[in-house]
C-alpha cells in the first residue's frame, strides 16, 4: 500500500471509530517512502487528533 491508500484508512477507520487501526495507518502513511510533505503533516496531524479526543477528560462531570 501506498502512502494515499494508507491515509484513506486511516480516515476510514477514524469514521467507523477504530482508532486503533486509524492510528497505526496514520503512522504507516507518515512513515511510508513515497509519503509527501502533505500526507505526513496530515497524517500526524490525525494522530494527535484521536489521541485528543481518546484523552479527553470532563472535570465537571467527575466533580458533581
Amino acid at each position: 500500500m501506498g502512502a494515499q491508500e494508507l491515509f484513506e484508512a486511516g480516515v476510514q477507520h477514524r469514521k467507523n471509530r477504530r482508532f486503533g487501526e486509524a492510528i497505526n495507518a496514520f503512522r504507516a502513511a507518515a512513515a511510508s517512502p513515497d509519503a509527501t510533505d502533505d500526507i505526513k503533516s496530515r497524517s500526524l496531524a490525525s494522530v494527535e487528533l484521536i489521541q485528543e479526543i481518546n484523552g479527553f477528560v470532563n472535570v465537571d462531570l467527575m466533580n458533581p
